[in-house]
């Protein structure tokens, strides 16, 4: 058992066909490349905002990156009902080894422990459970220990 508490419940309804669409971006990182002048893209997009080139394909990010900034969880402190007990939260923008920023969450760790430039890589976990009781997973970031490097 992981010593960092399960997160709370998500009470709203989620689309199974969106869900579905977007799996390869939530648990692989699977992102765009234009054919037409090579910009890297995050999420998938089907036309390019750089060149509007409709000639896009499917491009794997990097899984390991760095910290650029991080902020510790805005709301902390606030007791709404069944907020109370919520873990402290460490959001962050993360730039990835192939340039593409990335808005995502630092596990793991104690919100004092993030620095900016900190080296993370991407792990997939739980990241809310749905209304009917199944979980959903996708990415988050861990940080680098020096052995692992």
């Amino acid at each position: 058992m992981s010593e960092f508490p399960e997160q709370i419940y998500r009470h709203a309804t989620y689309s199974t066909v969106r869900a579905w669409r977007e799996r390869l971006g939530r648990y692989r990182l699977v992102g765009s490349r234009c054919r037409n002048c090579g910009e890297i893209w995050f999420p998938r997009r089907s036309v390019c905002p750089h060149c509007a080139s409709r000639e896009m394909e499917e491009y794997e990010c990097a899984h390991q990156g760095e910290v650029l900034c991080h902020w510790e969880n805005i709301f902390r402190g606030v007791a709404l009902m069944g907020y109370a007990e919520q873990v402290p939260r460490v959001p962050a923008v993360i730039r990835l080894n192939d340039g593409v920023h990335i808005l995502s969450e630092v596990i793991e760790t104690s919100p004092q422990d993030v620095y900016d430039g900190m080296p993370v890589r991407m792990v997939l976990r739980k990241q809310k459970r749905e209304s009917n009781s199944n979980w959903m997973y996708g990415f988050k970031f861990v940080p680098i220990r020096r052995a692992e490097q």
